[in-house]
């Protein structure tokens, strides 16, 4: 397939050939100083060789639920992204998470939904299909729809449809209830590339009384069962916390997702937010990160890349390809809440304005020329005390969320 790359003026006589050979990607490049571009698209390429598949699909290899399948349309737009933002600093991102609701079955102790949102009005159909179209214009070529629980909206699936094929891939993020063999074949239809299941335990009655359901393992795992039987990708989505990461609980549920057929398992921090913002208690310390490095490291070697272990402090220990990723809020994404409040990501409870007020493209340049946000950070900022001084302690107790970002003071990122 032959890659273009329109939206980069220094590009636009750029022709990049690119070819599955096996299990590795082969390039050609043409076009005036198309020698200049080389070496970072190289790099790209080796990086995603040594990572390995997880699925070929119709003749594309699937590195991850994040990446569009390679070749493709959708995954030409990520590579003119990861061009446009090292090559020539523009900052345009490449992912987006939509929350479709606020309401949930659940009752989970560490849920990260806002706190204090009762009495926002909800988005309409109508306003998340132009949210969708606003995000995909700005340039996103992955919208993941999450929650609450998404599949508690009867029109999901109509809000599936509305994400372009050839330009993005869309996730559903789902604790599974409701998602029995129809559901599954409804988004699969729909035009979903897959679904993230959260699991927060191996153990069967740990991750029943953490969700406040019983029988809710049991679920994921027929959930699981039902998604590829209807040709979605499966992640398993997960975080970690310094006592799990001490019992090694990640190794346990990567022997689970590989039993089940999953293709990847995703490993966030237990981030102070949601309920609770105010316990930076449970934040992992460094001995904690580095020890959840390493048994992910041998968890990818074990099982050759199927499952793929990603784990957030990959993402930041700036270290190989993931300097390229830090801090993934206002670098790499950005989220629009329930309600339609624009957020720097799902986890930091800091609202830069409502989609219904100003244009996607708008409120994204307005968080870029924020001091907190115009510079990159190479780790989590809701991990940061510096942020966390400034941008969330200073929140008063009881405020409504998300809390607007300019009634705060604005030092640079640490």
């Amino acid at each position: 397939m032959t890659y273009r790359f329109p939206d980069i003026p220094q590009m636009k006589d750029i022709r990049l050939k690119l070819e599955n050979k096996g299990k590795r990607l082969r390039f050609s490049i043409s076009g005036r100083k198309s020698l200049i571009y080389v070496p970072l698209i190289w790099y790209f390429i080796k990086w995603l060789s040594r990572l390995g598949i997880i699925l070929r699909r119709n003749g594309a290899n699937v590195y991850s639920l994040y990446i569009p399948p390679i070749p493709s349309e959708a995954d030409n737009r990520h590579l003119q992204i990861f061009l446009n933002a090292w090559l020539f600093k523009k900052k345009v991102p490449f992912a987006v998470t939509i929350a479709v609701t606020d309401e949930c079955q659940l009752n989970c102790a560490h849920c990260s939904v806002l706190e204090n949102a009762a009495g926002r009005r909800p988005m309409a159909l109508a306003e998340i299909k132009q949210a969708i179209a606003e995000s995909i214009s700005l340039g996103v070529t992955n919208i993941t729809f999450t929650g609450g629980e998404p599949l508690m909206r009867a029109d999901l699936e109509e809000i599936i449809a509305a994400v372009p094929a050839d330009k993005a891939v869309s996730l559903v993020f789902t604790n599974a209830v409701g998602l029995d063999a129809a559901r599954a074949a409804a988004i699969s239809k729909a035009g979903a590339f897959g679904v993230q299941i959260s699991l927060d335990s191996p153990e069967p009655s740990e991750h029943d009384r953490l969700r406040g359901r019983e029988g809710l393992f049991d679920l994921v795992k027929k959930g699981v069962e039902n998604a590829l039987g209807e040709g979605l990708m499966v992640g398993l989505s997960t975080y970690a916390s310094n006592p799990s990461v001490a019992e090694k609980k990640l190794s346990r549920l990567a022997e689970l997702a590989a039993a089940w057929g999953a293709h990847e398992v995703s490993v966030f921090d237990l981030i102070p937010t949601g309920r609770l913002l105010r316990k930076t208690e449970v934040m992992l310390t460094a001995a904690s990160r580095r020890s959840l490095l390493l048994e992910a490291r041998r968890l990818n070697r074990r099982f050759g890349g199927r499952p793929r272990i990603i784990t957030q402090c990959w993402t930041n220990h700036g270290r190989g390809f993931a300097r390229f990723i830090g801090c993934l809020a206002g670098h790499y994404q950005f989220h629009i809440s329930a309600s339609g409040e624009f957020m720097p990501c799902d986890f930091t409870p800091l609202s830069f304005g409502n989609i219904r007020d100003e244009t996607v493209a708008g409120l994204w340049e307005k968080l870029l020329r924020h001091p907190a946000y115009k510079g990159r950070c190479y780790a989590c900022r809701m991990q940061d005390p510096l942020f966390r001084k400034t941008y969330i302690d200073s929140i008063p107790q009881g405020a409504d969320m998300p809390y607007f970002i300019d009634r705060l003071s604005s030092p640079n990122c640490g």
